[in-house]
């Protein structure tokens, strides 16, 4: 090439179009393009250059980038293992913006290092009432002694974990893994939770307004008090949940499975349990004022003292279940399904097919 290009440069306008040209021409002022041609050309080769400076520029950002990313990475792991809170959650900062920003199998990692963190520093949760571990354990091992918060490491390694933005480059297939733990009082507030893993966890008094919990495994999980205001619960699996006095205003937990669950005193206004099923529910004392039940399966539920004014209720299954002193008039009643054992307040009654 070295040697081609002045070549080309020299006699590339004689080879192209020497028919065109002579030498009484070039006396003339074929010059011109003689030079248009060598003009043009060298044009040509500054561009190649151009471009193949700018490619081996990308490829040496990708690898320097890869290095630092690489570098921090390792700066993080390390800060992990402080004995100084502080460090550590210097390095669970460091891990949530390589989460953020680092390529998709790169923030995959991050994302499994903390969830392992978590699952490390967190407590397990108490085991329930009346099991064989909780028989076997001491009073002075109970449920008394675990924080009301999480530790402000793992609280920290939370927020990173679960932020919306954190979940754009990690693999779809990695789903959250924090089963069993003891998280009472943790901040979630529009936390990403999608299809996590989270059955036999305790999240007492937990903040999860405007969390994302679509298809979440939240079997036996223990939510008492907890905020869950305009949570999206949509196909979670809850039964056996714990929901005492829990805040679920205007949630969306349409086809979630609640069989089992314990609602009772919890707050439901205007929340979407289209299609949810609620079989053996206990919602006694839970205020249901706007709520839509369509195509619910209640059988067997207890709605005692339950607030349902303004509810709608069609096409729900009620079979066995119990709503004597319920309060409130719903909104509709359309396709109601009831049998010998269900108990309807005696104002439903004249609104209600016998």
């Amino acid at each position: 090439m070295l040697v081609g290009l002045p070549w080309l440069v020299w006699r590339g306008p004689y080879v192209l179009d020497g028919s065109h040209l002579d030498d009484d021409e070039l006396k003339k002022g074929s010059a011109a393009l003689v030079t248009g041609f060598r003009t043009a050309l060298v044009a040509c080769v500054a561009a190649l250059g151009a471009s193949v400076a700018l490619l081996y520029t990308a490829r040496t950002y990708r690898l320097t980038r890869r290095g630092q990313i690489t570098e921090r990475f390792t700066k993080a792991l390390e800060r992990l293992g402080s004995d100084q809170r502080y460090v550590r959650i210097g390095g669970i900062l460091a891990l949530g913006q390589i989460v953020r920003d680092a390529p998709e199998q790169v923030a995959t990692d991050a994302a499994r290092v903390l969830g392992h963190f978590i699952r490390d520093r967190a407590p397990k949760a108490a085991p329930a009432p009346n099991s064989e571990e909780s028989e076997s354990t001491s009073p002075s091992g109970g449920l008394s002694e675990l924080p009301s918060e999480p530790d402000a490491d793992v609280q920290a390694a939370l927020t990173a974990l679960t932020r919306a933005e954190s979940r754009s480059y990690v693999d779809p297939h990695e789903f959250l893994e924090l089963r069993g733990l003891h998280l009472a009082g943790a901040q979630l507030h529009q936390a990403d939770l999608t299809a996590a893993f989270l059955s036999g966890t305790t999240l007492t008094g937990a903040d999860l307004g405007d969390a994302t919990l679509t298809e979440a495994n939240l079997i036996g999980v223990n939510l008492a008090g907890a905020d869950l205001t305009d949570a999206t619960l949509t196909g979670a699996t809850l039964d056996g949940v714990t929901l005492t006095r829990a805040i679920l205003s205007r949630a969306i937990l349409t086809g979630a499975k609640l069989t089992d669950a314990t609602l009772t005193g919890a707050i439901l206004t205007n929340a979407t349990l289209t299609g949810a099923n609620l079989m053996r529910a206990n919602l006694a004392r839970a205020n249901l004022i706007g709520v839509t039940l369509t195509k619910a399966h209640l059988p067997e539920a207890t709605l005692t003292e339950a607030s349902l004014d303004k509810a709608t209720l069609d096409e729900v299954n009620l079979d066995g279940a119990d709503l004597g002193r319920a309060k409130g008039l719903p909104r509709s009643l359309t396709g109601l399904q009831t049998d010998e054992h269900t108990v309807l307040p005696p104002e439903w009654r004249q609104i209600t097919p016998s």
